[in-house]
């Protein structure tokens, strides 16, 4: 019995030892389909994750460059308790030649008559740096739609935000108004000034006073320059794919600075809403105003092209025009255009009132048309 019960024992071991070539290649083979489906996956998960981030990143960077021009064309044509331009300038300030080398003889930023300006029609690298020589001629992209110039928004006012005598900074540019006219002075001017030459407000309390600010606004063909220290935007800049980004002239003190304000701003396009009958509102919408016009400007429509930051290889965007002024005539489009079509694009509109003009206009009444 012993010798029996051992060698059905020993059939059975036998029997469950191992694994047949047939059943290692069927193995083999199920687990080189599940790598593949994985690595399918996660290669799909990667550019479903790196597009989203892409779109991300585009919304977010159109929404602050719309949000940083609104904030300061809202404050536009802002000095204070005056409702007018009638600001003065003490005679110890010299506008255009003390503050820097942005200003020039026409004193672009502290024309306190004409708070809005920009110029497209006829831009070049010449007449930018004469208008502004504080702009480098590699830091400005001239022609970022096609046959169209890229424009520059000069936006001048106070910021809004009070500081008190004591808390004044000697280099920084302010304003002080009252209901009768207004004053431009530098902080350490402050203590000079005769009592006659503050303005004061109902009570005779002081006037608030404010800090002055003048920014413009251009586009910049990279994001991270590294020429001249850090100053100049080169071919090899961003890792050698250039980012366009939308950047600001802007007072720091009675210096003027470049700042970064965000980058895949491919193209820009403004169009200023002129109100011709001082009702408040725009009557009409042009590209390139007047000088009498922009004191007339109420309204001010920015369109922005912005750009995914990283290339998509596989993608092209060649399909796709793009319309910036809403007249439904498309402006750009990348393979007409001899721009790279690896970039995922959206245009970004948004209009914006330049509140204290209009409520100056539609206050005035010498300026009311009949109707």
């Amino acid at each position: 019995m012993s010798g029996t019960w051992c060698a059905s024992s020993h059939r059975v071991l036998g029997r469950q030892a191992g694994m047949t070539l047939v059943e290692v290649m069927v193995a083999m083979t199920v687990g080189i389909i599940l790598l593949l489906a994985m690595g399918t996956l996660f290669a799909n998960s990667t550019r479903v994750f790196k597009a989203n981030d892409d779109f991300s990143r585009m919304q977010e960077n159109g929404a602050y460059a719309l949000n940083a021009i609104g904030a300061d064309l809202r404050q536009a044509a802002f000095y204070g308790h005056i409702a007018s331009n009638d600001v003065s300038v003490l005679t110890a300030t010299v506008i255009g030649r003390d503050y820097g080398v942005c200003n020039t003889e026409t004193a672009w930023a502290t024309n306190f008559g004409q708070p809005l300006f920009g110029f497209i029609e006829g831009v070049t690298t010449t007449a930018a740096d004469a208008s502004m020589p504080c702009i480098t001629a590699a830091n400005l992209i001239l022609t970022a739609l096609p046959d169209r110039p890229s424009p520059i928004l000069v936006v001048r006012g106070a910021s809004g935000v009070r500081v008190l005598p004591a808390a004044l900074d000697a280099t920084t540019l302010y304003v002080q108004s009252d209901p009768g006219g207004g004053i431009f002075f530098l902080g350490s001017e402050y203590e000079k000034l005769a009592a006659s030459r503050k303005r004061t407000i109902a009570g005779g309390a002081e006037a608030p006073i404010y800090p002055y600010q003048a920014k413009a606004y251009y586009l910049r063909p990279c994001s991270r320059p590294t020429g001249n220290g850090g100053f100049v935007c080169q071919a090899s800049d961003d890792d050698g794919q250039p980012i366009p980004t939308l950047v600001r002239q802007e007072l720091a003190g009675t210096i003027f600075g470049e700042r970064t304000v965000a980058e895949g701003i491919e193209a820009m396009r403004i169009l200023y809403g002129v109100d011709t009958d001082a009702r408040g509102t725009p009557d009409a919408y042009t590209e390139t105003p007047t000088a009498d016009q922009f004191g007339q400007v109420v309204a001010v429509r920015v369109s922005l092209l912005v750009r995914s930051p990283r290339l998509t290889n596989g993608y092209d965007d060649s399909s796709r025009s793009y319309d910036l002024d809403g007249d439904g005539v498309a402006e750009l489009n990348c393979a007409a255009d001899g721009l790279p079509c690896n970039y995922h694009r959206h245009v970004f509109t948004q209009t914006f009132q330049v509140r204290n003009i209009a409520q100056r206009l539609e206050s005035s009444p010498t300026l009311v048309s009949s109707p």
